[in-house]
């Protein structure tokens, strides 16, 4: 797993991809962090990043469109299923090196808090709620967008099959809110996943959507398992 973790992280620095993903997520912030925070003399960035998770679909297929797409465009991707890695090492190393990435990308906005705290007195502990969630919000974009990536032959369907799936995950809160269906509401709500986010961005840390974002993850991450098994034996 750490030779494809490796592997995995280089590549993002000796292709566009991962400066493609930092430059557009930083540009992004930095716009709802001036319309937010500094245009609005706002001290909390919870409005930033409130504005941030229903545009952040857009950044996460990019991340992770040539996952698997690319061995597959190589033809390396038969030699690397018949090695001697699990299936399930080589989703969890490619899984991690793209958590990461976004790790780093959510280290860049620390920028935004040095400011506001040379400039305002800031709710540190608010903050910290507020970046507990959106990497949660982003660790479980990252695993919806591997999972259909696997089905992909190539990285322009990989995008736009993570990009749909986003889309319809956040578009689902706005519906949540107005429905009153038996069986139907709890369904959507469960599927919404943007819907929990909002309570870290008020400061409140409860264990359920942590365990739900958690429980996304590792959902996806074995349903991506399964199709790489899947693949293995075909």
């Amino acid at each position: 797993m750490r030779h494809i973790l490796r592997r995995e992280l280089a590549a993002y620095f000796s292709t566009p991809f991962g400066f493609v993903f930092l430059g557009i997520f930083m540009l992004l912030s930095g716009v709802m962090f001036t319309i937010y925070n500094l245009l609005g003399a706002n001290g909390s960035m919870n409005g930033t990043f409130d504005m941030l998770k229903n545009v952040s679909f857009l950044v996460f297929p990019m991340l992770t469109m040539r996952m698997f797409a690319e061995e597959r465009r190589s033809g390396i991707e038969p030699l690397l299923l018949t090695s001697r890695l699990t299936a399930c090492q080589i989703v969890l190393g490619k899984l991690i090196a793209a958590e990461l990435m976004f790790l780093l990308a959510l280290f860049c906005t620390s920028v935004y808090v040095i400011i506001i705290a040379i400039y305002g007195m800031p709710d540190y502990f608010s903050l910290a709620a507020s970046y507990l969630g959106f990497f949660l919000l982003g660790a479980s974009m990252i695993a919806v967008c591997a999972f259909f990536s696997s089905f992909a032959e190539n990285q322009i369907t990989a995008a736009v099959a993570s990009f749909g799936a986003l889309f319809f995950m956040v578009i689902l809160a706005s519906f949540t809110k107005s429905l009153a269906i038996p069986f139907l509401t709890p369904v959507l709500s469960a599927a919404a996943i943007t819907t929990r986010y909002d309570e870290f961005t008020r400061g409140i840390l409860r264990p359920g959507p942590v365990i739900y974002y958690v429980s996304v993850v590792c959902v996806f991450a074995f349903f991506t398992v399964k199709n790489c098994e899947k693949r293995r034996l075909d």
